[in-house]
């Protein structure tokens, strides 16, 4: 009975994991409660639980949007279990990648997800291999390597949309316009977005992201105005306000009100802001609020500095040069020059830096 009850409880999380991945977020809660119940009535099966304990992670990440407070990496680890299949081996490194992803460690992402690549042929699925490419592709956006990312973002679009999965697909188109974005192609950013806005239709997860890299799009020109726009879209929607996206969203909504001038306004969202990436975590958004309060509010720039190391210990290194830039033109409209020289340096440094990947990082 014991050795029935391994066999379905196996074939249901696989059934449960293609919802995962497919993001059919109900299904996905559904069958999560039918694993359990078949869990509950099966003798202990190290290799069943270790792959629920996976499954389990990743399906939080589908339903808590990344929300760090909801999640927790204590999925079991598998180095005691006997013979050890490459399907777990492989699922093992991917969600501990996904989970260092989920907590800003870039760099040690993509040592597991370089060891997760090393199995991914064993893995005998099209959706799972897509969803490998994009969280891989991923990381590589976040650490600046354009090229690697696009890569693999565009290999795992071709998937998704052949197994006509559109919430991962336009996901992936999200990134695609980040992408163009930061090589200074907003036109061709601004059509990407547009296009999947179209595609979206009542999917108010994802016209909330859309709106929002609309929006972000729009400040990487300056376009204040047209930035506005786009985030209180985006923050119309209740779901991704509600999210720890929508954190970020009101951060970037106030920094443009802040430089429009509309200070008052500003500083109810900057105060929202703030309160939402100290509750989510979030420590990019944290020195961003440091940096926007040295600049906007106290203009002090010893808070930017502050704000730069931080960054910079996270190994974001195109975020310091955006703060530092910003930092140079209000020091440069003061009229301060050794001020303006020190941040256009520290901006500079970043650029270079943008485009390697250190030791760590391989």
């Amino acid at each position: 009975m014991s050795i029935m009850t391994a066999e379905k409880a196996g074939a249901k999380i696989v059934e449960w994991y293609s919802c995962v991945i497919a993001k059919s977020h109900d299904q996905a809660i559904l069958l999560k409660e039918e694993v359990k119940q078949l869990l509950s009535e099966m003798k202990d099966n190290d290799k069943i639980l270790a792959y629920y304990s996976l499954v389990e992670f990743r399906h939080d990440m589908l339903i808590n949007r990344y929300n760090k407070n909801k999640l927790q990496a204590d999925f079991q680890n598998i180095e005691h279990i006997a013979k050890i299949d490459n399907m777990l081996k492989y699922l093992y490194y991917f969600v501990s990648g996904q989970s260092e992803y989920v907590n800003e460690r870039y760099r040690s992402a993509i040592k597991l997800f370089n060891k997760a690549q090393r199995l991914l042929e064993y893995v005998n699925d099209e959706a799972e291999e897509a969803e490998f490419y994009q969280y891989s592709g991923l990381v590589y956006y976040r650490l600046n390597q354009y090229l690697v990312a696009a890569s693999h973002i565009e290999h795992a679009k071709v998937i998704f949309d052949r197994l006509e999965y559109t919430e991962p697909s336009l996901n992936c188109q999200i990134v695609l316009a980040g992408i163009y974005q930061e090589l200074h192609n907003p036109k061709k950013a601004e059509d990407i977005l547009l296009d999947g806005l179209e595609k979206a239709t009542d999917n108010d997860v994802m016209l909330g992201l859309i709106n929002r890299s609309l929006g972000l799009n729009k400040l990487g020109i300056k376009d204040y105005n047209q930035a506005e726009f786009y985030f209180r879209q985006a923050l119309s929607f209740k779901v991704h306000k509600d999210a720890a996206v929508g954190a970020k969203t009101t951060y970037n909504l106030s920094n443009v009100l802040f430089n429009q001038g509309k200070h008052e306004e500003a500083m109810k969202q900057f105060k929202a802001a703030h309160a939402g990436a100290k509750y989510y975590k979030n420590h990019e958004y944290m020195a961003r609020c440091l940096a926007t309060e040295g600049l906007h509010i106290k203009k002090d720039y010893s808070l930017v500095d502050t704000a730069i190391d931080d960054l910079n210990r996270l190994g974001l290194d195109f975020e310091v040069a955006e703060v530092a830039e910003e930092a140079a033109n209000f020091a440069e409209k003061e009229g301060n020059d050794k001020l303006t020289l020190k941040y256009l340096k520290t901006a500079y440094k970043a650029r270079l830096f943008q485009n390697t990947l250190g030791d760590d990082q391989q």
